[in-house]
């Protein structure tokens, strides 16, 4: 799948969907008169009412089914695409990227966006390891992965020492900030208006992983919520040793030190250079993260670090 011509495919197709997903409400009801209008009823009608999700299957710009439950992945099933810009960037820094044979780790690979355009560039020469710790996210991961033979899926939560840890889940479209930080989302206006599930999850330790599936070279994702620190605390000798690029999600926090500033010093230590994504896809060097969102009027963003 990584030929230059499949890439340039994948490239287009991204765009398009990229500018449906840009247009107007108008144009979107224009292109789909029937479906939008009955999304945009049960995202602010139906759900807050019953507070049920409601199971559906679409298809995404690199043409894979995917399950979804809404008013999750709503962008998915009306574009084809996560739509926010960060993940536009990060999709066509991957298919610019990632090349036939390469491994990829998704760190809260959620229901498996991420790992299913890996799989399609990657072929079945290439490797990918999806962790996702929210046992109901994990159920529809498995089912959205059950045809990519070179997906190896872990219901775990990735961090720094082996064992257990407190899990706290959040229903519906709040799913996405499931963490295992306790009261990182406290001032958060939607907070209070969900329930919180706390469970027990099982830790996997990537140097682990790494060094059990002899793993030389990576792409790693890490969308932990707050749980980037302990994902990079695991991974120190690999850090070291491997050849490895990441994107960590970075959360901009006003004053003081964070979570995100934690991973990022862990990087540094490294080694590890951080890179803005650009729009195309590019990588542009940043000396300072925290500057660099605030200048461009981001309050989070996925960066790249690589040696």
């Amino acid at each position: 799948m990584s030929s230059v011509k499949d890439k340039n495919q994948l490239l287009t197709n991204l765009r398009k969907a990229e500018k449906i997903s840009r247009s107007g409400k108008f144009r979107k009801l224009v292109r789909s008169p029937l479906l939008y209008p009955l999304l945009m009823a049960f995202n602010r009608i139906a759900y807050p009412l019953v507070k049920k999700g409601w199971p559906v299957i679409t298809n995404t710009f690199f043409n894979k089914p995917f399950r979804t439950i809404l008013p999750s992945g709503t962008d998915v099933v009306l574009n084809g695409i996560k739509s926010h810009d960060s993940e536009i960037r990060l999709a066509e820094y991957l298919v610019l990227e990632l090349k036939e044979g390469d491994t990829f780790i998704d760190v809260g690979a959620h229901y498996g966006y991420y790992s299913l355009l890996a799989a399609s560039i990657v072929g079945k020469k290439g490797k990918i390891f999806s962790i996702e710790a929210s046992g109901s996210t994990y159920k529809i991961l498995k089912k959205n992965i059950e045809y990519d033979e070179n997906i190896e899926s872990t219901n775990m939560a990735a961090g720094d020492s082996t064992g257990s840890i407190t899990f706290y889940e959040y229903p519906g479209p709040y799913a996405e900030y499931n963490t295992t930080v306790q009261g990182i989302y406290v001032n958060q206006p939607w907070y209070r208006s969900v329930k919180e599930t706390i469970n027990t999850v099982q830790i996997l330790v990537l140097d682990d992983l790494i060094k059990q599936k002899g793993i030389e070279n990576a792409f790693i994702k890490i969308d932990a919520e707050g749980g980037e620190a302990a994902v990079l605390r695991g991974l120190q000798k690999s850090l070291k040793e491997k050849n490895l690029i990441l994107a960590v999600e970075y959360l901009l926090t006003s004053g003081g030190s964070s979570h995100h500033h934690d991973a990022v010093d862990i990087l540094y230590r490294d080694h590890y250079k951080g890179h803005a994504i650009l729009s195309g896809g590019e990588l542009k060097p940043i000396e300072n993260i925290d500057r660099y969102l605030a200048e461009s009027g981001l309050s989070s963003d996925n960066i790249i670090f690589k040696r």
